[in-house]
């Protein structure tokens, strides 16, 4: 062979390997740009589950408390054993019964779910059925007596409408269970 013909068959080995080399760049961009693009849907993944769980806990906390006493739920009582003799004062570990209205400091006015509509509703004073500060304000009064209890709705209540504001309930004392 003559040193012409291996100066090209050199030049067609360089051309070649340069040609392998760019497909070897190529393809190893390519992986990287692939595995970038997993990892953004991997985290998109994630956070739309965590999201999902975060909401289905929530809405399953929200279910439980609608078949849990509540706030919200009105019980009617006819109980033969409610004493309404006026003047007996509530005590903690007492059932009472009980009619409320709620209403938004700011505003003043009544918010949705906050009332018994005079129906009544059945409360064990320490029990905690009710947020924190509700129950604790009705200890202490009378039965007839009609008085305002001041409060905050916790910042993580369930309903967002009332978390962390101010409120307060007229509540009338109906009776004490003996």
């Amino acid at each position: 062979m003559s040193k012409k013909e291996n100066k090209e068959m050199a030049k067609e080995r360089r051309a070649k390997e340069r040609e392998r080399q760019d497909r070897l760049r190529v393809t190893r961009n390519v992986i990287i740009v692939l595995v970038v693009i997993a990892a953004i849907v991997a985290v998109a993944a994630a956070v739309i589950m965590g999201d999902n769980a975060k909401q289905e806990a929530e809405q399953q906390a929200q279910a439980e408390r609608a078949e849990s006493s509540s706030m919200y739920d009105v019980t009617p009582s006819a109980s033969p054993s409610l004493d309404t003799t006026a003047g007996l004062e509530a005590k903690d570990g007492d059932t009472v019964n009980i009619d409320y209205t709620g209403y938004v400091k700011e505003t003043g006015e009544a918010f949705e779910g906050g009332s018994t509509q005079g129906s009544g509703a059945d409360l064990t004073l320490g029990s905690g059925q009710y947020i924190p500060g509700f129950e604790e304000g009705v200890v202490g009064h009378k039965v007839g007596d009609t008085f305002d209890v001041p409060m905050t709705f916790p910042e993580d209540y369930w309903n967002t409408d009332l978390a962390g504001k101010e409120v307060y309930f007229t509540i009338t004392l109906n009776g004490i269970y003996k």
